[in-house]
């Protein structure tokens, strides 16, 4: 497994016109990932898949951060045909269409069907971060995937941040109040946006924990290369 120079800075290469990638946005002050999406070039025109958070997520049309953003190109998607990189664009817009999300740290192995409509697969309602909103789109779209991408019993809350997760369930009562909290709660668990870019070095699924773990390292010393240089 490469690890160096398989990462690219937003804009910094001169990459394929068509691809779907796994991309973070980037902390200056420590490099750590802080944000996660899908960057999707579409006949050398940039898309962003992602979800905020605080507002709805959205597929930025023409999106041109210059800012702190790497990504790593998926292999499961075939950048020399532009109809496969075309397809997946509009399901994720499909996707952003429909989703009615709510901000959580719940990752239950759902995703969203071709119709953009969130498949559950727990019986819980649509919850996600940034991460988990990716990967549930990435496991509806990646047609290789037959379980989850990441083998997610492996996972738990140890990463939670308290405050932010008091400040999720508040929303999350007054928008299901009849919601199963014994449910909800046996799938609270935070995948971090260092754990979602190390996931794209992989091809053969659901990706263990400790295979990212051995990674992680590596990765976060392959980004400050990339902003030091």
């Amino acid at each position: 497994m490469q690890i160096h120079d398989s990462l690219s800075r937003f804009n910094d290469h001169d990459l394929p016109k068509n691809f779907v990638s796994i991309a973070v946005q980037i902390d200056p002050t420590d490099y750590e990932p802080k944000h996660a999406g899908i960057l999707i070039r579409y006949n050398s025109v940039n898309y962003l898949h992602h979800y905020p958070g605080g507002s709805p997520p959205l597929v930025e049309d023409g999106f041109n951060e210059s800012g702190w953003y790497i990504y790593k190109i998926v292999d499961s998607f075939n950048f020399n045909d532009a109809s496969d990189i075309a397809s997946f664009l509009q399901y994720c817009r499909r996707v952003c269409k429909n989703s009615s999300i709510t901000y959580s740290y719940i990752a239950d192995g759902s995703s969203y069907n071709q119709a953009g409509d969130f498949a559950s697969k727990q019986g819980l309602p649509e919850f996600g971060t940034c991460v988990g909103f990716c990967l549930n789109t990435l496991q509806g779209g990646m047609i290789d995937i037959d379980s989850t991408i990441l083998e997610l019993s492996e996972w738990d809350e140890s990463k939670v941040d308290v405050n932010i997760d008091h400040w999720a369930q508040s929303k999350v009562m007054v928008k299901y109040p009849d919601l199963n909290w014994d449910l909800y709660n046996a799938f609270k668990k935070r995948i971090t946006p260092l754990e979602y870019l190390c996931s794209a070095y992989f091809s053969v699924f659901p990706i263990s924990k400790n295979d990212i773990s051995i990674i992680s390292k590596q990765v976060i010393e392959e980004i400050r290369l990339i902003y030091q240089n």
